[in-house]
């Protein structure tokens, strides 16, 4: 086995020496077998020496299909693979998320293996994937981002809102913060940070909702003052929003008995209810009773002046997260942001600002080069704009290499999942039976896209 040179107590003392590094170290040979893997290495992956050392890495750790490990790649390649965000699996099947900067490691000019730096953020992802339910990592009025007129009038309204007793709907579109501003509503009351439970009805099955509502009920005066959010009301069966009818009119009876109600309703609605009651999407009485006060949430091509902040944000958000040292974004990649018309509203520029910052590598202005491939593809380049991006061109642009069918084929699997969940208000459930798979594999392909949080 490649190793070394030097006798037993030098690998040793290199080996206690890593041990002290607060980073994970992982070094490869040739064949991809571990010859050093450090203490920080060993907690964040919830292994021990015995059970990597000296072993392939594709006997121990799982990658998803069609991805590599960064070690691996740099073995293949020879060169440095930097800033880049993994999830894999252990041998026990937990995941784990790091983000590494992975070097080939040359002996007289051949190449003798590879180090693998990595820093956990399994942790950081978790608490981003839980932001929002019964967690305590959740936003205020002061978190919110912009100074359009519409959000100025947004946190108003909410403001004044909270300051009542009633139950609110928010109106607003899919991904445009409906649930963010229901936390706030809630910071605002006073109410403790773990009393905010949350139901989303594109998620959950007719029995268990029923059973959870009967529960929350049954169980009001055991618990903490709380809110109780309810998300996407129009995806019900009319059933079950008959059955909520009960449960908010009880609740309204039940208030003028008490000096505080022991939980807040807020429920949401991501479509017009005058369109969806037309539609036989919403029960006419049950609109009637949730909406003695309603706030409307504007969608972000409401609010483009908002984009420059918002894109700012992120990018910091990003550096405090991963230890990055991003300036911000480019005028160009902003124009073209304010061309668009963002259906997937404020959600969607998330996901597109974290797929660029992630392809940066060591660049540290975002430009169009680092946009994700779909989403060029909507424009031209501002930097060859005669290079227009018609159908061909999604296969072939001129002055640029081609992409590997491999790669073609992710960029289209990606575009096209995208596009689905959009035109099926992304509800999985619903996608997944467009497409033609089980919930399972559209999830999978999901989270290898980085195209939808889980919950």
């Amino acid at each position: 086995m490649p190793g070394p040179k030097g006798n037993v107590i030098d690998i040793r003392l290199v080996s206690q020496a890593l041990d002290h590094i607060r980073q994970g170290i992982h070094m490869v040979d040739t064949d991809g077998r571990t010859i050093f893997y450090n203490k920080q290495m060993r907690v964040m992956e919830s292994m021990e020496d015995i059970d990597v050392l000296d072993k392939r890495l594709l006997d121990i750790f799982k990658f998803y299909p069609d991805e590599n490990s960064t070690l691996l790649q740099v073995l293949s390649t020879g060169n440095p693979v930097l800033n880049v965000k993994q999830t894999y699996f252990n041998v026990r099947g937990r995941e784990i998320t790091t983000l590494n900067n992975t070097y080939p490691i040359w002996n007289n000019g051949e190449l003798a293996g590879a180090i693998e730096i990595a820093r956990d953020v399994s942790s950081n992802e978790q608490m981003r994937i839980k932001s929002g339910s019964a967690g305590t990592d959740l936003s205020s009025f002061d978190h919110w981002t912009g100074s359009s007129l519409l959000i100025d009038e947004m946190i108003f309204e909410g403001k004044k809102a909270s300051r009542s007793d009633s139950m609110i709907l928010l109106i607003g579109e899919a991904g445009s913060g409906k649930e963010r501003l229901a936390q706030s509503i809630h910071v605002e009351r006073g109410l403790s940070p773990s009393a905010f439970h949350s139901i989303d009805c594109r998620d959950v099955t007719p029995e268990r909702l029923k059973d959870i509502l009967r529960e929350y009920e049954s169980k009001a005066y055991d618990r903490d003052r709380s809110t109780l959010f309810i998300d996407h009301i129009e995806s019900l069966e009319r059933s079950l929003q008959k059955q909520l009818a009960s449960l908010l009119t009880n609740w309204k009876l039940n208030t003028r008995s008490i000096t505080k109600p022991l939980f807040y309703p807020i429920l949401t609605l991501s479509a017009d209810p005058i369109d969806a009651i037309q539609s036989g999407h919403l029960d006419k009485d049950l609109y009637y009773i949730m909406s003695e006060v309603t706030i409307f949430v504007p969608s972000l091509r409401q609010r483009k002046e908002d984009l420059k902040e918002l894109s700012g944000y992120f990018v910091n958000d990003f550096n405090l997260r991963f230890q990055m040292n991003i300036t911000g974004v480019s005028e160009e990649v902003i124009q073209l942001f304010s061309a668009y018309d963002w259906p997937g509203n404020v959600r969607e520029l998330e996901h597109v600002m974290e797929a660029s910052l992630f392809a940066m590598g060591q660049d540290r202005l975002l430009s169009f080069s680092h946009l994700p491939h779909y989403f060029r593809l909507k424009f031209d380049d501002p930097v060859n704009p005669d290079s227009s991006l018609d159908t061909s061109a999604f296969m072939i642009r001129e002055g640029k290499p081609m992409q590997t069918l491999d790669a073609f084929l992710r960029e289209a699997e990606s575009y096209y999942i995208q596009k689905s969940l959009h035109y099926h208000d992304y509800n999985v459930t619903k996608t997944a039976h467009a497409l033609g798979m089980s919930r399972q594999n559209l999830q999978y392909r999901l989270k290898k896209n980085n195209l939808i949080r889980q919950k």
